[in-house]
């Protein structure tokens, strides 16, 4: 399931990937269909992104190598050359049956309107400054009740920066996955567990990196 789950996902980046040159004043439009999530402006407000110094990941020091998945590169999605912090917190790769998943699984709860980091294998990325991303819910059960795409404004996107989940900011362009529609801000997320897909891009170079990260709210988060 979670196979199909990943496929889903990777299918809705490329996607949003088509629908990224939108004008400000539309970034601003509410949704107008009942499949998207609303939140008060008041109860939700964007939190400005704090700067961290980015990670200087090296080819011995960096999260691929050390969970023994060998050097990232740009083509192995079982060695990724980017990764997605979740509320400051990094994750761990896993296998099944003898596999290496693509996914980076965020160790612990985070909260219900978490940050987000992305970080890139510079020697393969250089200095990539476009991000996409989409976020979906993984449930066992085969249903998606939440799924949106947000791509960043062409080259506005910064590494090593923390970012609100729901509400990165201005620079960013949400869609609801059900409707199509621009929406200013997610809601809060309920209790489960959610997939995060990028592509973390330089499109000086065309280098791209994808990379997936799963994450759990718990419900007493």
């Amino acid at each position: 399931m979670q196979k199909q789950s990943l496929l889903m996902i990777v299918c809705g980046l490329m996607a949003v990937s088509a629908g990224c040159a939108t004008s400000p004043e539309a970034r601003n439009e509410p949704s107008g269909s009942g499949a998207a999530q609303k939140s008060t402006p008041a109860a939700h407000a964007a939190a400005p992104a704090a700067k961290s110094a980015p990670s200087k990941f090296t080819a011995a020091n960096n999260p691929t190598i050390l969970a023994g998945r060998g050097e990232p590169s740009l083509e192995e999605r079982s060695r990724p050359a980017a990764w997605i912090f979740v509320d400051g917190k990094g994750g761990k790769f896993t296998s099944r049956e003898g596999e290496p998943l693509t996914q980076w699984i965020i160790d612990g709860p985070v909260s219900s309107s978490p940050t987000f980091r992305v970080e890139g294998y510079e020697p393969l990325l250089g200095n990539p400054k476009d991000f996409k991303y989409v976020l979906q819910a993984v449930d066992s059960s085969g249903s998606t009740t939440v799924v949106y795409g947000i791509a960043a404004n062409e080259g506005t996107f910064a590494p090593g920066r923390d970012y609100p989940l729901l509400n990165p900011g201005e620079n960013f362009v949400i869609r609801n996955g059900f409707t199509g529609d621009i929406v200013k801000e997610i809601s809060p997320l309920p209790p489960g567990t959610y997939a995060i897909v990028g592509g973390l891009e330089n499109t000086s170079t065309g280098k791209r990196a994808l990379t997936v990260s799963y994450f759990t709210v718990a419900a007493d988060q």
